[in-house]
């Protein structure tokens, strides 16, 4: 765990979780962890999570090392998480991220629309875009095709 929070530490810089939290997600979603690597070297992760209701999920984190980026490790974690979610009954995953953040052109192209915009998400200055994509049951609708 502490290799994960390494690298929110490396991407966020000061404003990340602590390093426990990544401990409890493991426990609370074991599936929704995932890590890219490369040789043996830890190149990104990205951390789902599960809401209330069941049939809404989260992406609360995707980071990915500077050097790492450009090689579609982003697009991949945030394929299967979108995946690992929909095994679990979530139809929809939403997540935050800031606007001036170029993530939004990637989470853009992969479905995913804005919900609502808020100024302050995080509190004064911590503006956040809330992004939302339907999940479709690809493996369902293979089935149900003649």
């Amino acid at each position: 765990m502490h290799a994960i929070w390494q690298i929110e530490r490396q991407v966020f810089g000061d404003a990340v979780y602590p390093d426990f939290f990544f401990r409890q997600a493991m426990d609370l979603w074991p599936d929704l962890l995932l890590v890219a690597e490369r040789d043996g070297q830890l190149l990104g992760y990205g951390l789902g999570g599960v809401g209330q209701e069941g049939t809404q999920g989260w992406l609360l984190s995707l980071a990915v090392l500077p050097q790492a980026r450009g090689l579609g490790l982003a697009a991949t974690i945030i394929t299967r998480l979108e995946q690992a979610l929909l095994a679990q009954g979530c139809r929809r995953v939403r997540l935050t991220v800031d606007p001036a953040n170029p993530a939004r052109r990637l989470y853009q192209r992969l479905g995913y629309r804005e919900l609502a915009r808020d100024p302050a998400y995080f509190g004064p200055g911590e503006a956040r875009c809330l992004l939302e994509h339907t999940l479709a049951p690809q493996a369902e609708e293979a089935r149900d095709r003649p």
